[in-house]
This record gives C-alpha cells, structure tokens and sequence, in this order.
C-alpha cells in the first residue's frame, strides 16, 4: 500500500474511532448514509436494484465479490477483498467493532427504497478476507410471528 492511501485509511479510522470516544454506541446509527450520496451520483434509479450495485461494486474494484443471503427478517451480504479491509484491520487491532460501512450503507438505503422501512446494519462479522454484513429489515408483526 502506497503511503497516501494509508494515510487515507488510518485517517478515516482516527475519525471513526474519536466519534466513537465521543458518542459511544449511538456514533454508529449517525453513520448509516456515510457513502451514499456518491452511489447515487453513479448509480441512480439503478440503485433500488442490489443486483445493479452489486455489479457497480465488483466492475469498478471496490471488492473482489459480493454473496447475497436473504429471508423475510435479514439479508446477509459477504464482501470479499473490500477497499475499505485496512480500516476494518485497524479497528481490529484496537479490539474494537467498525462503525459502519459505506457498503452496507448503500444496500440498506436500497432495501429501505423498496420497502420503506429502515433496516438495521448489525455487527459486521470478519472471516479472513470477507466481512459478513447483516441487515435486519424492519418488520411487521405478521413476519416478527413466523
């Protein structure tokens, strides 16, 4: 890694972290738009498909791959080889859980675009070189009974 893209990644993680230092858990539920507004410049009404920024991401080299596993109260994302990876090292070096995900971020605004409901990016999961998303859709009573 060249020294200005460290710097960039140690940087992010230095905000993230004094966010963190500042608000505690909440810091996380601030974030969930952080990188959202760039995917809608380049995707636009193709957003609302997790297929079409699925396709966006791994073309343009924002991960080597993206697996989707949904059912009616989550969908499960794993995202190989992410350019966000080193900042999610780093939080791990400091024993600490990531924020947020500008990836997560962009598939839960898609899911809220067509269910109109706000999910939920719980804990990222980290296995080598993927990180497991999930996103807990917020649900009607009839799903929460199944």
């Amino acid at each position: 890694m060249d020294e200005l893209n460290k710097f960039k990644d140690e940087l992010i993680f230095e905000v993230q972290k004094e966010f963190w230092n500042e608000r505690g858990r909440g810091a996380r539920y601030r974030l969930t738009l952080a990188g959202v507004n760039f995917f809608k410049e380049k995707l636009g009404e193709k957003l609302a498909d997790k297929e079409n920024i699925k396709k966006y991401l791994t073309e343009n080299n924002f991960c080597e791959e993206i697996d989707f596993k949904e059912d009616d109260i989550s969908l499960g994302i794993s995202v190989k080889n992410c350019c966000l990876k080193n900042i999610r090292d780093y939080f791990d070096r400091e024993g600490m859980q990531p924020l947020g995900c500008p990836i997560a971020n962009v598939f839960m605004h898609s899911l809220e675009m067509n269910t109109g409901l706000s999910p939920e990016l719980l804990p990222i999961g980290k296995e080598n070189e993927y990180c497991r998303l999930t996103l807990a859709k917020m649900a009607t009573s009839d799903v929460v009974k199944r």
